[in-house]
């Protein structure tokens, strides 16, 4: 990158100075005047790269310059007995500190010219904005007024409440009766409690991945990982997010709406879901 040279304070200002920016080493000059001239920018002036072309300068006003441009604005002349450093803000690279400088300000642009860069690619696009979040899709879907709520009592806590819907509804079918069950994120008082209430419950650690399925670690059995997932008003009403993860192919997610009722929780699946 070229250097970027800066001043603080204007010396005796002239006549408007014109000329094209050239780059000689690592140093800015403006070309056509006398004689060619290290330019010090205004204070506040960066490097930055543009899409269209190379290396540009950008001023504090937004005006971006960039080599062979062509420009006019007030110019500062320095006195010649002192060196360019007492001037600028920043070392002055030895190949640029022996000829003449000048200090400009209040800088227009006259004519822009568009130089190739071979070795200049522009930045990739940004990223496209994140996929909605699955409870924000549940809290702006309808509750699905084909679905019986269900109600999950001697319960206060609402995750709690989740996964033990979960857990309840692996135990009614055939297949998964008796599978161990790996609970993701849980503390050590809910995960008491549901393995009071559930045979082989086990913290998510207990599990692992093998050959794209989760096996429990124990006996190397099949198992199956269950998330549960909430953002509750108060406590009025929650959304929620229910998982089973049976391996890399292999799982499903429910959106459920959970409100409270004396004794505990009800809970309707929203109509939105997921599987894999």
């Amino acid at each position: 990158m070229p250097a970027l040279l800066t001043y603080t304070n204007i010396g005796a200002l002239e006549a408007i100075q014109a000329g094209t920016v050239v780059q000689r080493g690592p140093c800015f000059y403006l070309s056509g005047a006398p004689e060619e001239a290290v330019i010090l920018w205004p204070e506040g002036t960066q490097i930055v790269r543009d899409a269209e072309r190379s290396a540009a300068v950008e001023l504090p006003d937004g005006l971006r310059i960039a080599v062979g441009d062509r420009i006019r604005g007030g110019r500062g002349s320095l006195p010649p007995a002192q060196p360019i450093s007492d001037f600028a803000s920043q070392e002055v690279p030895e190949s640029c500190a022996t000829g003449p400088a000048v200090q400009l300000h209040s800088v227009e642009l006259v004519e822009r010219v568009y130089v190739q860069d071979e070795n200049f690619r522009p930045p990739p696009p940004p990223p496209p904005p994140p996929a909605p979040d699955f409870l924000d899709s549940v809290r702006n879907h309808p509750a699905d007024s084909g679905s019986d709520a269900i109600e999950i009592l001697g319960i206060d806590d609402p995750r709690e409440a989740l996964f033990a819907h979960m857990i309840a509804g692996l135990r009614e079918g055939e297949a998964f009766h008796d599978r161990p069950v790996c609970l993701r994120e849980v503390d050590d008082a809910l995960f008491s409690r549901l393995s009071i209430r559930f045979e082989h419950v086990y913290r998510a650690g207990a599990c692992r991945w093998q050959d794209g399925g989760v096996r429990l670690r124990a006996d190397d059995s099949p198992a199956v990982f269950l998330e549960a997932r909430l953002d509750c008003d108060g406590r009025s009403r929650c959304v929620a997010e229910g998982a089973r993860i049976f391996g890399n192919v292999g799982g499903e997610g429910q959106g459920y709406v959970m409100k409270p009722i004396p004794g505990g929780w009800s809970l309707t699946t929203s109509g939105i879901s997921w599987i894999s």
